[in-house]
């Protein structure tokens, strides 16, 4: 199984959240939802952009797994390779479905 496959199946344990099609860029990119909200989805087979609020990005700005936005953004792009890098993937998924429930609906 592939990286992207085991970070599918991953995602897949997490409650709350549900495997879905992106509404941005590629018709076809596998996205991440909590409720109606996009969390999560892939820009490539290890590389993922995930909705975590800028303040909580600040913990991970020396780590080269992760690019932040050139601007503010909610979004930040990170790339995965290993089991353990899955798992920290998971669980900012885990945490951007747990905020994206105290953010106003008509913010998207």
């Amino acid at each position: 199984m592939n990286v992207t496959d085991q970070l599918r199946a991953r995602l897949a344990q997490l409650s709350g959240v549900v495997e879905a099609t992106s509404r941005f860029g590629h018709e076809n990119r596998v996205a991440w939802r909590a409720g109606t909200r996009e969390i999560a989805h892939l820009h490539s087979m290890n590389v993922i952009d995930i909705r975590v609020p800028t303040v909580l990005q600040r913990r991970w700005r020396s780590d080269s797994r992760f690019t932040p936005r050139p601007r503010r953004s909610d979004w930040i792009e990170y790339r995965f390779r290993s089991r353990d890098d899955i798992e920290l993937a998971a669980v900012l998924v885990e945490l951007a479905a747990k905020s994206s429930e105290s953010i106003p609906r008509n913010r998207k």
